[in-house]
């Protein structure tokens, strides 16, 4: 007989499970194919398509049920309806589901039909298609019910375009978000990929604040994983502007500090070279240089900083690296 020792340590990918909460696991469903190919959803712009909705709506045959659904979430992350952690995409399933039921409900007879409205193109997609992994169990309901029922019919319409009782749907969303959490809910998968792809930004943004050099925090520069606008510079004047930022470059202050005998101390202005110094050599001429307000400090953080633009003209077009300020 074995024992198996049990581990004092959690592997990666047990650390990174626990970042995020449980939500309802979706199952495995095969995808559905159909004989006719479905008509299209959205076939005019939006102006165009509430103007044929509403004038289809006046001719409706009598009996027919329309059901407006709609979702909302407030700005901080609540759910419409009222749902616990979800997305907008979920509120409007879950929306259409109460709203076929209520339909079904209400039918005078068993082949009433029934017009579900959605605003929401990628969840009427869901609705008459392949069901979403995100509230599937929303989906797959619908579905069934609507074999069941036999004439129901999913239509999407624009929101926000002068559709009243659309309007009225908003309106009752927004409603429901100020209600009260239900009970043991659980968040939806959507939300938890919303989660997946910020916890990372936040923490990243987090360290930023905590681990920024020194010198780069009076530049107000925000981190970014994706590629700064500072990278389509050229090499050189890249240099230029990391120099000024760092405060590492052909500056008197490095070169002392450093020891290098055969560097160049002065500009050609007489000044010391500091990184500052392009913001008041007298050999730039009046037409470029750069008003230093509110203040002189505020200024040049912004040059360097989030304002590197005028900073770069402004060193670019006077040659200040080349013929002013050499290196040697």
């Amino acid at each position: 007989m074995f024992f198996i020792k049990p581990r004092g340590y959690k592997s990666r990918l047990e650390r990174t499970d626990q970042l995020l909460p449980i939500c309802p696991r979706p199952a495995l469903l095969p995808r559905r194919y159909f004989d006719t190919e479905a008509s299209p959803l959205q076939t005019a712009r939006k102006a165009e398509t509430a103007e044929e909705f509403l004038k289809w709506l006046r001719t409706a045959p009598a009996g027919t049920l329309v059901v407006y659904s709609d979702g909302s979430q407030l700005p901080n992350g609540s759910g419409s309806g009222r749902l616990g952690p979800a997305e907008v995409f979920d509120a409007e399933a879950t929306g259409a589901l109460e709203g076929l039921r209520a339909a079904i409900r209400l039918a005078e007879t068993a082949t009433s039909s029934i017009i579900v409205c959605t605003d929401n193109l990628a969840v009427a997609t869901c609705l008459q298609g392949n069901p979403a992994d995100s509230s599937q169990d929303k989906f797959t309901e619908f579905q069934g019910l609507t074999r069941a029922h036999g004439d129901v019919q999913i239509r999407w319409i624009p929101g926000h375009a002068n559709i009243p009782s659309n309007d009225e749907a908003d309106g009752l969303a927004k409603a429901g978000c100020l209600q009260p959490e239900p009970p043991g809910a659980m968040p939806s998968l959507a939300h938890l990929r919303r989660l997946a792809r910020q916890q990372p930004k936040d923490a990243f943004h987090t360290w930023w604040a905590v681990e920024a050099p020194v010198s780069y925090r009076p530049l107000d520069l925000e981190a970014t994983t994706s590629c700064p606008l500072e990278l389509t510079l050229s090499r050189a004047t890249l240099h230029n502007l990391l120099a000024a930022r760092s405060r590492h470059g052909d500056f008197s202050d490095y070169h002392e500090r450093f020891d290098h005998d055969d560097a160049s101390l002065d500009c050609s202005c007489g000044r010391r070279k500091t990184p500052e110094h392009p913001f008041y050599c007298r050999k730039i001429p009046p037409r470029l240089r750069m008003r230093l307000i509110p203040s002189p400090a505020e200024a040049i953080h912004h040059a360097v900083g989030k304002g590197f633009k005028a900073f770069v003209a402004m060193t670019s077009e006077c040659s200040f690296f080349q013929r002013i300020c050499p290196r040697h």
